[in-house]
């Protein structure tokens, strides 16, 4: 028989609410929801009585009203809200992938300045300063690598597609109210 999903989603109610409405108990509607079980023909009476006016019924109640109103007003207030969050998110990355860009390029414009003292110079202090220079300029690279670049950009890029997606969202919910 297994009505409970149906009969729960048209109804609304709890087990023990519908069977205080139908005159049962709450087991003999547990057992009915089952399969194991029939319920009193009063009973299914009223239930069909139930369903038929519930179906039927086209109007909402007003509190129905004031609660999906309210709820739309949230909704659009969440939305606003995310979408603030998503976007001080992108800001920051593509701040951070600029910052990171510039650093590459002076790690490496630095190891060309290398590769030209090493070539030119045989001062041991020049070649020394070299080699610090060498050494900080590839440890920054391996910090701000190529992939972790690309990481922030991929996140960039998603904070961009789920900004639209609010963006749709939001103009969904103005022309809603």
């Amino acid at each position: 028989m297994k009505h409970d999903k149906t009969i729960k989603n048209l109804l609304g109610l709890s087990q023990e609410e519908i069977a205080m409405l139908l005159g049962i108990s709450r087991i003999q509607w547990a057992m009915y929801e089952t399969g194991r079980r029939d319920i009193p023909l009063a009973a299914k009476q009223q239930l069909a009585a139930l369903l038929y006016n519930t179906q039927k019924a086209k109007s909402v109640s007003p509190e129905s009203i004031m609660m999906a109103v309210k709820e739309k007003k949230n909704e659009k207030e969440w939305l606003n809200r995310e979408y603030k969050v998503l976007d001080h998110k992108q800001h920051y990355l593509e701040r951070k992938i600029i910052a990171i860009e510039n650093i590459r390029v002076a790690c490496f414009a630095a190891l060309e300045v290398v590769q030209y003292l090493e070539l030119q110079s045989e001062n041991e202090f020049t070649i020394s300063l070299a080699k610090s220079i060498k050494t900080r300029a590839t440890n920054t690279l391996h910090k701000h690598s190529s992939s972790r670049l690309l990481e922030l950009k991929l996140k960039k890029e998603s904070f961009e597609m789920l900004k639209y997606s609010f963006q749709q969202k939001i103009k969904e919910h103005s022309t809603e109210l």
